[in-house]
C-alpha cells in the first residue's frame, strides 16, 4: 500500500503524469537548444533517488531569464495540444510571477488558488532567475517586485470578492492597496518589465526574484549556466553541473532525511483528476 496519496490517487500515479509534462518541456528545450536545470526537490530527487523524492508532488525547473523568455516564445508554436503554458501573459488572472506548464483534461487544484478562474490541471513549475545585487540592493529589488505582487493579490481578491488576508507592517499593506488601483494588465506588465531591467545589471549573481525565499541566497551565475545530464526516472534531463553547491544552498546537508512530519506532499491539493 502506498504511504503517500494525492486525494484518491497513489502519489506515484500523479508522478507518472508529471513526468509526461517534463518530457514535453525537455523535448522543446532540446530542439531549440534552450538551457534549463532541474531544481529544488526535483533535483534533490534526481541526485538521491534517480527520480522523485517519494513524497514530492510536483516538478520544479529553473532557467536564466534569457532562456526563459526564449522558451515562452517558442512554446507558442511548439507546444503539443495536450498541454497549456500558463503565466500572467497568457492568463490575465494568473497570480504568480513564473510559469506553469499544465496537462490539459486533468485537475490538480491547490487550496490557495481554488477560487481563481485559471487552468487548474496537473503542472510543473518553471522559474526564471534574474540578475541581482547582494545586500541592501537585493532587499530593494525584492521589495519592488513584492509590492507589485502584493498589489496584484489585492486586485485578484477584489475581483473574486474574496477577503484579502495579509500579515505585515501597515505601511506595506497601504502600498499594496494604492498600487492595486492600477489595472491588472498594467501591474503584470510592470512586474515583467522590472525583471527585464534587473537583467541589464552588471552582476555575477542571480536569484529567483519571481519567487523569493528568505532562506535562499543569491548564487553565482555559473551555477545555473554550467550544465550536465542527470538521470530522473530512467531518462536524462539537464541539471546544474554544480548541483552539490546548489542543493546545499537550498537544503543544507542532503545526506539524511527530513523529520517524519515534513515527509509529506506540500501543495495542499484539494481536487485531483487524472486522465
Amino acid at each position: 500500500m502506498c504511504k503517500y496519496k494525492i486525494c484518491q490517487y497513489d502519489i506515484r500515479e500523479v508522478q507518472k503524469k508529471l513526468l509526461m509534462i517534463l518530457i514535453e518541456f525537455d523535448r522543446i528545450c532540446r530542439k531549440h537548444n534552450i538551457k534549463y536545470s532541474l531544481e529544488g526537490g526535483t533535483l534533490l530527487g534526481a541526485i538521491k533517488y534517480k527520480g522523485f523524492v517519494p513524497w514530492d508532488d510536483d516538478i520544479d525547473i529553473v532557467m536564466e531569464r534569457p532562456e526563459y523568455e526564449r522558451f515562452l516564445k517558442v512554446c507558442k508554436r511548439e507546444l503539443n495540444e495536450d498541454y497549456f503554458l500558463q503565466n500572467n501573459r497568457t492568463v490575465k488572472h494568473f497570480p504568480l510571477n513564473y510559469s506553469k506548464l499544465h496537462m490539459n483534461n486533468t485537475l490538480y487544484v491547490q487550496e490557495s488558488t481554488a477560487f481563481l478562474n485559471i487552468h487548474q490541471g496537473l503542472f510543473i513549475d518553471i522559474f526564471p532567475v534574474d540578475k541581482i545585487y547582494r545586500g541592501t540592493l537585493l532587499r530593494l529589488q525584492i521589495a519592488l517586485i513584492g509590492a507589485l505582487t502584493g498589489a496584484r493579490s489585492v486586485k485578484l481578491n477584489r475581483i473574486y470578492k474574496k477577503k484579502t488576508v495579509f500579515t505585515g507592517k501597515k505601511i506595506k499593506l497601504l502600498i499594496y492597496h494604492i498600487l492595486s488601483l492600477f489595472p491588472l494588465r498594467f501591474i503584470n506588465t510592470a512586474i515583467d518589465f522590472t525583471c527585464r531591467i534587473f537583467n541589464s545589471f552588471k552582476s555575477r549573481y542571480v536569484y529567483e526574484v519571481c519567487n523569493p525565499n528568505r532562506n535562499f541566497k543569491p548564487l553565482k551565475m555559473e551555477i545555473y549556466r554550467e550544465l550536465t545530464q542527470v538521470e530522473f526516472m530512467g531518462l536524462p534531463f539537464l541539471a546544474s553541473r554544480h548541483y552539490k553547491k546548489f542543493l546545499e544552498a537550498r537544503f543544507g546537508d542532503i545526506r539524511g532525511l527530513p523529520p517524519e512530519e515534513k515527509r509529506q506532499p506540500s501543495h495542499k491539493i484539494i481536487k485531483c483528476k487524472l486522465q
